[in-house]
């Protein structure tokens, strides 16, 4: 646990810089820089090294509401780094190694490995970015070629430090034959216009507000690596679900979560006629025109929108019949 919120370290010979001991959040392991700056979306780090979403753009004041509250928890604040509750790659790694000696199930053995190696290359690539942040902290706004030549030199060690990375990460192609990854792909595609929906309501009887919005997005878990990005659904009680070409996962949290082949998932989609929509949806949902059903875990979300909804329902059919 630290007490301070800074170290004084040395960094060369001579050179000594403060270097903080607030979690850095960082996209490594996520992209590559080339992509990042091709794309220019934010990856929103969810809290837990590895795991997030990359931000859309939209036009939903709610959408932007969830974004900047998640990104407004990730800002250094020193009551945090005393009791603990920073993200921690050293917490996070004892953590996934005791869920890969208790898993059974094949590919979350296989998510849990590669989380656990990409988990010990990330924590050394974090504490590089602290040291070249100290760095630049030293240089301020002076001129300073020493300075920058030993920044350099840190910088180059975290860029070996990402190609480690990706031989350690999970990539989804590889989990899946050619023709079911080339069916994944027209599924994310279909999915990603889904996610563009401005109203999604998740149905939950356990709650007061029965329909509660919800935002889907493309994301990462545990550092698995997709050039397109996995699918993720949200409900209501904090369940994230994230498509692979095969299964499915339903995370709890990084380390608790179940894998279910896809075989065994029927996705059912159901325009909603006017004359159906009762009084009781129509009041809280407004605007809801279709609905998307997974019978085997009893869950519902209710759009806005029905022709990227009925696309994206067809995609998963067609990759369901390549299993």
């Amino acid at each position: 646990m630290a007490i301070f919120p800074s170290k004084r370290v040395k960094v060369t010979e001579g050179l000594y810089i403060r270097r903080s001991n607030h979690f850095y959040y960082t996209d490594f392991g996520v992209r590559d820089g080339a992509e990042r700056h091709y794309s220019g979306r934010r990856y929103i780090n969810t809290g837990v090294p590895g795991t997030g979403f990359m931000e859309r753009e939209s036009e939903s004041h709610s959408y932007h509401k969830f974004v900047r509250e998640i990104v407004a928890r990730q800002k250094p604040r020193y009551w945090r780094l005393l009791l603990g509750k920073e993200p921690s790659y050293e917490k996070e790694l004892k953590r996934a190694k005791a869920a890969l000696a208790a898993a059974d199930d094949p590919l979350k053995r296989q998510i849990l490995d590669s989380y656990v190696n990409a988990l010990s290359v990330g924590a050394a690539e974090e504490r590089l970015e602290r040291t070249v942040r100290g760095i630049k902290d030293k240089i301020g706004h002076k001129s300073n070629k020493f300075l920058v030549s030993v920044m350099s030199h840190y910088k180059n060690k975290i860029s070996q430090l990402g190609h480690d990375m990706r031989s350690v990460e999970l990539h989804v192609e590889d989990t899946c034959t050619e023709e079911q990854y080339e069916a994944y792909k027209q599924m994310v595609e279909a999915f990603s216009k889904v996610a563009d929906c401005r109203r999604v309501w998740h149905a939950n009887e356990n709650t007061r507000e029965v329909y509660q919005q919800v935002f889907f997005d493309l994301g990462i878990f545990d550092f698995i690596r997709s050039d397109n990005y996995l699918p993720m659904l949200r409900d209501s009680n904090g369940v994230n679900y994230y498509l692979l070409p095969t299964a499915m996962i339903v995370a709890r949290d990084t380390v608790d979560f179940d894998i279910v082949p896809l075989k065994r998932l029927t996705i059912v989609c159901q325009e909603l006629a006017i004359q159906e929509t009762v009084e009781v949806i129509s009041s809280r949902l407004g605007d809801a025109a279709s609905m998307v059903r997974i019978p085997e875990m009893n869950q519902t979300w209710y759009f806005n929108h029905v022709r990227p909804i009925m696309h994206f329902v067809g995609a998963y059919e067609a990759l369901q019949a390549t299993l």
